[in-house]
């Protein structure tokens, strides 16, 4: 076997049509090299034409652009209509198949054998809903920061896929915004710094305006005079993949205990944004920790689930997640408005206009505060609009 050490950090795609296919493929990492055990490809629809999910695995499928419908025997047959901000996980053992539009592209995150599909059942999510995970000053599931936007579609919690590892993985649709007025680095540019000492990542770059570039750090880490790779250009076609695992880079501490460093890089952004999917090994949890000027990270997985914080976090999310489960499907099969008026539907309309109030009040924090964030942030802040009109279509940026 491929060790994972053979994947690279910038993956560039190489697009392929598929003989007797309505679609071309590009192929990004395969489980037999990649750090998690995932086949991970984006498939382009040149004309209308239908995918079989292969239910010997489970699968992610998220739709980046266009329209399909889904027919999977999990809902007897029904045709459910999914577009451009729903995401699918189809489980092992589950026969499913999408007609797709021509002109749509997905992403799709497959396990390579059974036992990685760690649900049994179908979820659908579409982010209509998932914006509207809000309670008191916490958003839960649709996080927007100085530095980014992202959407928490399936975390540790949710019973997806699993890694080779056998860590739960989690899975996120992110922006990250123009680096304008962040604070800057040894070379003197700003930059958005990471470090993910407790986990790997895979970024699937959909969407790239303005110039967009990422470098990783060489070991040893150090916070003064650090070495970098060189720089690496991003566009709507590569993948970077930040698949250092621990033994590869530890540091003895003064306890002695082995303590990882891994995967310290930078990511620069120039008039515009970067979007992307992206995976984490194991999976996130719990509260973000990125903060600008920081290489910061997710918090450990068994460190954040222990914490009395994370446990109330986790049991306002299930009634959030009932509501983004059942909403998605209604929204799907078409029946979303025999739901107006009943608990799930006002939990999502509070949720919402929660969702809506912590986002202003960070657009007037930033404009406190001056460096002109505010302004970079502001095409992604969502408004106190109708409702019932976002609930029926439309994905918020």
């Amino acid at each position: 076997m491929t060790s994972a050490s053979a994947a690279p950090k910038l993956i560039v795609n190489k697009w392929h049509h598929e003989r007797g296919q309505a679609f071309e493929i590009a192929r990004i990492l395969a489980h037999a090299s990649s750090s998690e055990g995932l086949d991970v490809d984006r498939l382009r629809f040149t004309e209308r034409g239908s995918l079989t999910i292969n239910p010997a695995v489970g699968h992610i499928i998220s739709i980046v652009r266009g329209h399909g419908t889904l027919h999977t025997v999990d809902w007897e047959g029904r045709r459910l209509s999914i577009g451009s901000g729903v995401h699918v996980y189809s489980p092992a053992g589950v026969t499913s198949r999408l007609e797709a539009d021509a002109g749509t592209e997905i992403i799709r995150v497959s396990g390579a054998f059974a036992c990685q599909a760690r649900g049994g059942r179908t979820l659908i999510r579409d982010e209509v809903f998932l914006a509207a995970c809000a309670s008191g000053s916490e958003s839960f599931r649709w996080i927007l920061t100085p530095q980014y936007l992202s959407r928490r579609i399936f975390l540790h919690r949710d019973a997806v896929l699993q890694s080779k590892s056998g860590h739960p993985v989690s899975w996120f649709r992110t922006t990250m915004f123009d680096v304008a007025g962040l604070p800057r680095n040894e070379d003197g540019e700003p930059v958005f710094k990471m470090s993910y000492n407790s986990r790997t990542e895979f970024n699937v770059c959909y969407e790239v305006e303005g110039t967009a570039r990422v470098r990783m750090a060489k070991h040893p880490y150090s916070d003064v005079n650090q070495v970098w790779d060189p720089w690496l250009a991003l566009d709507a076609d590569s993948s970077y993949h930040l698949n250092e695992v621990p033994d590869q880079a530890c540091l003895l501490v003064p306890e002695r205990l082995r303590q990882s460093r891994r995967n310290k890089h930078e990511v620069f952004i120039a008039d515009g944004h970067v979007s992307l999917f992206c995976l984490f090994d194991p999976a996130a949890t719990g509260v973000e920790r990125h903060s600008p000027g920081e290489y910061s990270d997710y918090e450990p997985v068994l460190q954040a689930l222990d914490t009395d914080a994370c446990k109330r976090q986790q049991r306002e999310l299930a009634a959030y997640d009932d509501m983004v489960d059942r909403l998605s499907v209604a929204k799907a099969e078409g029946s979303l408005e025999s739901l107006y008026g009943t608990a799930v539907w006002e939990l999502y309309l509070c949720g919402r206009e929660t969702q809506a109030s912590i986002e202003a009040d960070l657009a007037s924090s930033l404009a406190a505060q001056g460096g002109g964030r505010d302004r970079i942030i502001a095409s992604w802040v969502q408004g106190h609009g109708s409702a019932e009109t976002v609930g029926r279509s439309g994905v918020p940026r």
